[in-house]
């Protein structure tokens, strides 16, 4: 009896692995055959995007009898990195092999998965009735990621409502999508932008002014004025940050402003604006932050003082002889490390202050005020 169940027993392992062998062998199988079928939509699609028409219309009945599944499989990887008349091929693809019906059923399927595939494709589709509002607010949060992602600079004049709602989403990366989407939009969202940042609450400012942030447009200094005397630290910081994208005199006035802000994170993103415009005007006032209580205040002023170029310089050397000490070492690190990058010094005697301004370029540029003393 013993012997008869330990036959049983290892008859039983052997069957396991011989099972455990065969299905290796037919995954393996199962992917070569995918692979080669992938390899084979590749080179037939490269002939359609890139060769000549003539080249294309030979191979145009292999495209219609590829397998739907693993032509959209590929096209899914394809897409985002084609533009121009490639882009213009793959459309008419699309609609003369039946994929533009297959997109729009993935659409609208329960299946998340197939809803994500519509949404990376959908900027293919063309035919009026394609619900692109319905994927921007879907359910799951990668669907609508991908759809805003995926919108070309023609639909997204149409999507500018959700994707302010996006602003607002629960999911960081559709609100990176729809920040991402905006910025490629440019002026043609200000005017959304505009109303979004008049009666958004603070969450949603935050991501709005991210946006208006890489925008440079004059339209935005009212609201960014408002939103600069807000009791939100966060807020008035992100504030200074989209002033600094050259929107002229009336910014750099609010970001003086916002130079002596009570929060350091505030004073600091004001100086990085005002040398990010270049504003030669505020040397002076940059250069009063060397002796800064906050060590990334004080660190801000010095490399923006040292961005700004000859004035910028002048106001460095000048506080070497400050009575403060916090002035002194940040001015000496800053004129320490600019003489390392371009071999030559720029820290004059402390008994003649102005001595080697020739080395200085564009010293007689300057304009009164603007560092000299």
């Amino acid at each position: 009896m013993r012997l008869r169940l330990f036959i049983i027993s290892w008859v039983l392992v052997g069957l396991m692995m011989l099972l455990y062998v065969l299905w290796g062998v037919a995954a393996d199988l199962v992917t070569r055959i995918v692979d080669r079928r992938r390899q084979h939509v590749l080179r037939v699609l490269s002939i359609v995007l890139f060769e000549s028409d003539d080249d294309a219309e030979k191979v145009h009945d292999q495209v219609i009898g590829l397998p739907k599944g693993t032509l959209l499989g590929v096209l899914q990887t394809l897409a985002v990195d084609l533009d121009g008349s490639a882009r213009q091929r793959l459309r008419q693809l699309v609609r003369t092999t039946g994929l533009e019906r297959f997109i729009i059923r993935r659409s609208r399927s329960r299946n998340w998965r197939m809803r994500v595939q519509a949404a990376q494709l959908q900027h293919l589709v063309l035919h009026p009735d394609f619900d692109r509002v319905r994927l921007l607010t879907d359910k799951h949060h990668l669907v609508r990621a991908r759809t805003a992602e995926s919108l070309t600079l023609e639909q997204t004049p149409d999507c500018i409502d959700e994707l302010m709602t996006m602003l607002s989403d629960m999911s960081p990366a559709a609100r990176f999508a729809a920040q991402q989407s905006l910025l490629k939009a440019g002026p043609i969202c200000v005017p959304k932008l505009l109303l979004h940042l008049e009666s958004s609450d603070n969450d949603d400012v935050l991501q709005a002014l991210e946006v208006a942030a890489n925008l440079a447009d004059p339209r935005l200094i009212s609201v960014l004025d408002t939103h600069a005397r807000s009791t939100d630290s966060k807020i008035r910081e992100m504030a200074a940050k989209a002033l600094g994208n050259g929107a002229g005199d009336d910014a750099i006035q609010l970001l003086h402003r916002l130079v002596g802000d009570g929060d350091a994170a505030v004073r600091s993103r004001a100086i990085e604006s005002l040398a990010r415009m270049e504003s030669v005007t505020s040397a002076s006032l940059i250069g009063c932050h060397l002796s800064d209580q906050v060590f990334h205040v004080r660190r801000a002023a010095g490399l923006a003082l040292e961005q700004l170029g000859p004035a910028g310089r002048l106001t460095l050397r000048r506080h070497l002889d400050d009575p403060d000490r916090y002035a002194r070492d940040m001015a000496r690190q800053v004129l320490d490390a600019a003489a390392a990058r371009t071999g030559i010094s720029v820290i004059a005697p402390l008994d003649n202050p102005l001595a080697g301004l020739d080395e200085i370029d564009g010293y007689a540029s300057i304009p009164e005020g603007a560092g000299r003393w």
